[in-house]
């Protein structure tokens, strides 16, 4: 499924849930930049290198937007794995998970996590 791939990149270390209610902790590889950090959203951009390894890590829901095509091998928590082969401009819903990933190609991986934040029940 693309949204494996996409929640491996991303949560490649892209962004992890903070312990605070209503905030997202960002964090992530070598690679990655954060474009956009806001009340409600972050926007980051990633980039894996050639054969670069990401360990396993947990990711909270976002929306990828892949800008390079490539291979990813993501595994997860329970030892599955597969290839997951993302095309430039697929865009992709990857919900809360636990993965690891490692770009398979020789040449850079690179996509945009959209990383929605919680909002307090006023705001709903």
């Amino acid at each position: 499924m693309k949204w494996t791939l996409a929640g491996l990149l991303l949560a490649s270390g892209l962004a992890a849930a903070a312990a605070a209610q209503d905030r997202v902790q960002v964090v992530g590889p070598p690679g990655a930049r954060l474009l956009l950090d806001n009340a409600s959203v972050s926007v980051i951009r990633i980039r894996l290198a050639p054969h670069q390894k990401i360990p396993l890590h947990d990711v909270t829901p976002r929306v990828v937007i892949w800008l390079t095509a490539g291979a990813l091998k993501d595994t997860l928590a329970t030892g599955e794995t597969r290839v997951e082969r993302p095309r430039a401009g697929d865009v992709e819903w990857v919900p809360a998970q636990r993965h690891a990933g490692e770009n398979l190609g020789d040449a850079p991986l690179e996509f945009i996590a959209v990383v929605p934040k919680p909002q307090p029940a006023a705001q709903r």
